[in-house]
């Protein structure tokens, strides 16, 4: 079953309802089609205000642990993490059918005690290990209570703590571990039937871990960056039927940035050792340039606001220190005005998809 938002979810039950007034489907078709989809609960102003109270109350009763922790031995000490958690995880399965919002309040402060007590933990122990491995634990953890609620913002959450483990071992062998970890989020996207927002933040962590290997392999910024222009043209231009307008959108903004990062001049000169690399970066800029305004053609947005970053670029480059500075912010402003009110038009003829 796949999750929509309200919006698209109303949106498409009052166009087959239209249909059907038209005979086009009859009402047992219109059942059929909706019974594929489900509506998301969107953002609860409710369910906000238990979850940030009761996060607040465990960083409260956290905060005041801490405040007397050199006070307390060993064995209170880990009675307290373990009772912590162990609390929190109990009122949370014991308020799920009655109060399911609490119970996800207690769901989400039990992640954060999660963390604390691994931290806590090696502390007490003096274990010593890294920032990584603290964690790549804290990681898998997370990532298994996402497998067990099914719950959004705790993936979501695990895929940013994946995301600190891989930054934070970029000086380390963690290649196994880095396989490891992107593969239970491509299981865990599954588990989530291809939701967007999944699929958004598993590419998310493969990039990263991609990045992170060029970094360990010492590959050039140069090859790393046009490796990543390739990706982001892989992305954009392949089809498949797994959410593709989100490879594509990643797509573009991958290739738009590293694009980006292929006009500075000092990128090429560091490669290939020349005086004049500004040229390369000049003819690259120049046909980069036209690709994006080839995209924009088709009104979409994402290429637009790279060309706008382009343009600007070069601006600053080349008349901040010929211009008089009234004169250089009074033409960079009316340049920004008029990206902007396009921007706009080509904003409302899509409907505010950020394509």
């Amino acid at each position: 079953m796949k999750n929509l938002s309200k919006s698209q979810y109303r949106f498409l039950d009052y166009e087959l309802k239209e249909q059907m007034k038209r005979d086009l489907i009859t009402e047992n078709q219109l059942e059929e089609i909706m019974k594929t989809y489900e509506e998301s609960e969107g953002l609860n102003f409710i369910k906000v205000i238990l979850s940030v109270g009761a996060v607040l109350i465990g960083l409260g009763i956290l905060s005041f642990i801490a405040s007397n922790w050199i006070h307390i031995g060993r064995v209170i000490k880990l009675l307290v993490i373990f009772l912590a958690l162990g609390g929190t995880l109990l009122t949370s399965y014991k308020t799920e059918i009655n109060s399911p919002k609490i119970s996800k309040a207690f769901l989400y402060l039990s992640t954060l005690i999660f963390g604390a007590g691994i931290f806590l933990i090696g502390q007490i122990f003096h274990l010593g290990g890294t920032w990584s491995d603290a964690f790549l634990i804290w990681t898998i953890g997370t990532i298994a209570m996402a497998f067990l609620s099914k719950d959004l913002l705790i993936s979501i959450f695990a895929h940013l703590l994946a995301a600190t483990f891989i930054l934070s071992g970029f000086d380390k062998n963690i290649i196994i571990l880095g396989l490891f970890v992107t593969a239970l989020f491509y299981a865990l996207n599954k588990y989530y039937n291809y939701s967007s927002v999944m699929t958004f933040f598993t590419n998310l962590i493969s990039l990263i871990f991609i990045l992170y290997l060029c970094n360990y392999f010492e590959i050039e910024a140069f090859y790393t960056i046009v490796l990543f222009f390739l990706i982001g043209l892989g992305m954009y231009y392949m089809k498949h039927p797994l959410n593709l307008h989100v490879f594509q959108l990643q797509g573009l903004i991958v290739l738009s940035l590293s694009g980006l990062l292929l006009t500075i001049d000092e990128i090429w000169r560091d490669i290939f050792h020349l005086d004049y690399g500004g040229i390369f970066s000049i003819v690259f800029g120049i046909c980069f340039l036209i690709y994006l305004l080839s995209l924009v053609k088709k009104q979409l947005l994402t290429p637009l606001i790279f060309t706008c970053a382009i343009i600007m670029r070069y601006y600053f480059d080349t008349l901040y220190d010929f211009l008089p500075k009234s004169m250089f912010f009074i033409f960079g402003g009316m340049i920004l005005l008029s990206f902007g009110v396009y921007f706009e038009r080509v904003r409302k003829k899509r409907g505010g998809d950020m394509g």
